[in-house]
């Protein structure tokens, strides 16, 4: 595949270029393009909301993640318009979901406001970030986008919906979350590759290639690999294009309790920018980026359990994992422990599981104890059609002599099943239990 190493510092020039056939020409040199990717349509992860709008405007939220805002002449009649969060094609390795919006394959008369709402600590580097739009064919668009760090906010507008995503221009990845004792994870930083340019209607958009090792001009220096906080050692390596784009990190020989790592790359660019009308001067200008990275370090048996955001080092309660009738069975306490908890993966290798009771899909089952009174949830409910709408993800990593992995998601109480969607409460389960 041919790969352009310019592509992250020329976006917005090209963006520009795609829409406007008479634009000046520049200093800058003819881009070198990738293939653009077919991507298949996402998978839903999650229930959508919606709400009816009509010509005097409205908005509609997807909780803290998406905000639509519908202006005054938009749609001349009551329509319905909707948000469901939906798996991530763009790039299958992030934890960024996307979002179908809808009602597709209709022109709106004004531009529609989408605003991405991001986690302040998610890795990478807000300066870098973009939005981009799924075509008919399946090809991914990036889409000139304004940032406002201090809502940690990525606005678009619109006049057509189709599936939607957040995402960084430059990445730093790792090959693992966490590791043991003298384990390694591989660091490497990857930039989006550009595909060809053509003129689009309504909105700026340049089609995406893949992602691949970042290749930096002669104006573009990567440096100040380093660990910021945590044991360990780091050595950088060059990449595949000749430059110090990537890493090795060397966890220590002996590791006495959980630990994150956190580790930092700088790169600086002297005349890269992104087009973004709510910066000075309409560019939103690079200059030296800091990308930051967290490494957790476990010992020997590790179990966390985050409920509510509320972290519980459980390494010392009783656990234990098993493979049992073609399932991995992930168990924590016993009869006489105020919390229960099992983890059940209908598989045995690793891999991603997403929510269900069906082959290769996981379900979670978690049981408190207060006062005398057992209080149960799963990571499913049921609606009044008696569907069961399954929420949350599980990954194994390893599943040899230990068991090491993770659960993501929502749980709903079993006593509150009904009509209405009951309560959730939001559940990170995180382990590596010697196999019984």
């Amino acid at each position: 595949m041919l790969t352009v190493s310019r592509f992250v510092f020329m976006l917005p020039l090209l963006l520009a270029a795609s829409c406007n056939k008479d634009a000046p020409l520049t200093e800058e040199p003819d881009p070198v393009f990738g293939e653009p990717v077919v991507k298949p349509k996402g998978q839903p992860v999650g229930d959508a909301v919606s709400a009816a709008i009509g010509p005097n405007g409205g908005v509609l939220l997807y909780g803290d993640m998406v905000r639509m805002e519908v202006p005054p002449g938009a749609v001349d009649e009551l329509t319905t318009f909707g948000i469901q969060p939906i798996s991530n094609t763009l790039d299958e390795a992030s934890s960024n979901p996307a979002f179908r919006l809808t009602p597709e394959g209709i022109h709106f008369d004004k531009p529609v406001q989408i605003s991405f709402l991001y986690d302040p600590d998610a890795e990478g580097n807000p300066a870098t970030r973009m939005v981009a739009f799924q075509r008919n064919d399946g090809v991914w668009c990036g889409n000139s986008t304004e940032l406002n760090a201090s809502q940690r906010r990525l606005t678009v507008e619109t006049t057509h919906f189709s599936d939607w995503v957040w995402f960084d221009l430059l990445s730093l990845r790792k090959d693992k979350e966490s590791v043991g004792a003298g384990e390694t994870v591989n660091l490497k930083l990857l930039e989006q590759i550009l595909g060809e340019l053509i003129p689009a209607n309504h909105i700026d958009s340049v089609p995406l290639a893949a992602m691949d090792d970042i290749g930096f001009s002669k104006d573009v220096t990567v440096s100040g690999w380093k660990i910021i906080s945590g044991p360990g050692s780091l050595s950088p390596k060059i990449n595949t294009k000749m430059v110090l784009g990537d890493a090795v990190y060397t966890a220590p020989t002996t590791i006495e309790r959980a630990t994150n790592v956190e580790i930092q790359v700088e790169v600086e660019s002297k005349n890269g920018y992104i087009s973004d009308r709510s910066a000075p001067g309409g560019r939103r200008k690079f200059g030296k980026l800091i990308l930051l990275t967290t490494i957790r370090l476990v010992p020997e048996n590790f179990v966390q359990l985050i409920v509510n955001g509320v972290e519980q080092d459980l390494s010392k309660t009783g656990n234990d994992a098993k493979i049992v009738n073609g399932s991995a069975y992930i168990r924590l306490g016993g009869d006489e422990s105020p919390i229960n908890l099992t983890l059940q993966c209908f598989g045995t290798g690793p891999g991603t599981y997403p929510g269900g009771i069906d082959g290769g899909e996981a379900a979670l089952y978690y049981t408190t104890y207060h006062g005398g009174e057992r209080r149960s949830s799963i990571s499913y409910y049921r609606t009044c059609e008696n569907e069961e709408i399954f929420n949350g993800t599980a990954t194994l990593t390893d599943v040899g002599l230990y068991m090491e992995g993770s659960f993501s998601g929502l749980i709903y109480p079993i006593e509150v099943q009904g009509c209405e969607v009951p309560p959730s409460t939001t559940v990170v389960f995180n382990f590596k239990i010697n196999k019984g």
